[in-house]
């Protein structure tokens, strides 16, 4: 069968380019962030908008918060990116705080139709989009800028294109055969990448330092992104962005490591593990003496936290599936017995009873996430449910052979059968997983 050859993507793919910022003014009652309605996209957003040709970020930022609102203001710290699909086209717009200078008071125009002071809980809750809430609810528990040394003004940058050892990798060709899953994973990681790539170049212009030892391996690392989703490995594209997203927090200032520090704090919140500890060891101590090293070993922590749940999910759900066709396959084989006559239907029926319910305590198990085994094994997810349904079985003949221990007169109660093979079938599987859990290793102090 003949195969269809890919079409040549561009060597440079389309990014759309804009910036914002996120416009303060402090009042008795606290401060207030500036949110303006769209009227086209009919949704509340921070004021932004699209970067022009020989224009730079800083300057797009501030020429559109004051288009939008009628505010006159003062930039301050960059705060951080934002990126999503345009109509199938990677946008990224990078976000800076700036404090009010004067409030004009003209602030309709043909795209805006309403802009408004909110403070921050009010601002949040008012956004649209979440990526803009996150970023609003980042900065509210930051340091007052006055509170922080003053970044210098940049002079204009003028967009050219990287160097050519940095140069952008073409676009990988994505194949209409993959599923809407993977096609979804795949344009989201590419979006993340193209994004990022807009960042790091604006760090890289930025930086003053003559060895941008970072700025090379992350180049390097986005070009391995590339090539990963040429081959559809998304998890290693991942890992490859996780990378270079390490390596330019070494061009970031003073204020933009305490951003990211404050962040990674939030996050060390959310991590149910060692690593949160480390997180916080690692960042501990005054904004002025934290370092790029240590801001990076933190976002690996939290990289590796989020690669390890998000493979311990994956190995939970295909444990979860196992135990379902186990319960089927086990109905479908109960099923004739149930047919015969004698003690062979009540045995069957039991047997059944004890595999569902170890089936059910193994599946409380996986989901409460107390199941550490990181190795997919078959034989040890299938040995407590097994033991389970004999577990069940035992129950049976305690309550059939031992009326003087169960209270019962000899009537044989279905019911009253069935539930206590159920009850033995839990009891079975967490005595066994007990005793294979061993006792665990002790903390040793620091």
């Amino acid at each position: 069968m003949a195969t269809s050859i890919a079409p040549i993507a561009p060597v440079d793919p389309p990014v759309i380019k804009a910036a914002g910022g996120i416009l303060q003014r402090s009042t008795p009652r606290g401060d207030e962030v500036m949110v303006v309605y769209r009227k086209r996209h009919q949704d509340w957003v921070l004021p932004r908008g699209k970067v022009k040709d020989g224009e730079s970020f800083q300057e797009a930022a501030m020429r559109e918060v004051q288009d939008e609102t009628g505010c006159s203001c003062r930039i301050g710290n960059y705060l951080g990116t934002i990126s999503y699909s345009d109509n199938g086209v990677p946008k990224v717009v990078l976000f800076w705080k700036m404090t009010l200078v004067e409030d004009k008071g003209a602030r309709k125009s043909e795209e805006i139709g309403e802009a408004l002071w909110l403070q921050m809980p009010a601002a949040i809750e008012r956004l649209t989009h979440a990526q803009e809430k996150a970023l609003v609810s980042r900065i509210g528990s930051l340091p007052k800028q006055s509170q922080l040394p003053v970044e210098p003004a940049l002079p204009p940058v003028n967009h050219v294109a990287p160097a050519a050892s940095h140069a952008a990798a073409p676009m990988p060709y994505v194949s209409k055969n993959v599923s809407v899953a993977n096609h979804r994973a795949h344009s989201r990681l590419l979006r993340e990448c193209e994004a990022f790539r807009v960042e790091l170049g604006f760090l890289e212009r930025r930086s003053a330092r003559a060895d941008n030892f970072w700025a090379i391996a992350a180049h390097e690392q986005l070009n391995n992104v590339l090539r990963c989703l040429e081959s559809d490995d998304i998890e290693g594209g991942w890992f490859g962005l996780h990378a270079a997203q390490r390596y330019a927090v070494f061009g970031m200032n003073q204020i933009e490591l305490a951003n990211r520090a404050h962040v990674l704090r939030q996050e060390s919140q959310k991590i149910n593990s060692w690593r949160a500890e480390a997180m916080e060891s690692l960042l501990s101590g005054s904004s002025d003496h934290l370092t790029a090293e240590n801001v990076a070993d933190a976002i690996a922590l939290r990289n590796e936290d989020f690669s390890h749940r998000h493979s311990k999910a994956g190995i939970t759900g295909d444990r979860l599936r196992v135990l379902l066709v186990i319960c089927g396959l086990a109905a479908i084989a109960a099923a004739p017995f149930l047919f015969l006559s004698g003690r062979i239907p009540m045995v069957a029926a039991v047997l059944f009873f004890g595999l569902l319910g170890s089936t059910i305590c193994s599946a409380q198990s996986l989901i409460a996430g107390r199941n550490e085994a990181g190795v997919p094994n078959l034989f040890i997810t299938l040995t407590p449910v097994l033991f389970g349904a004999l577990a069940g079985l035992g129950g049976y003949a305690i309550y059939e052979y031992m009326p003087s221990i169960t209270f019962h007169s000899g009537e044989r109660h279905i019911s009253a059968v069935m539930g206590l093979a159920f009850l033995f079938g839990c009891l079975g599987q967490r005595l066994l997983v007990h005793l294979a859990g061993g006792r665990k290793r002790k903390a040793i102090p620091s």
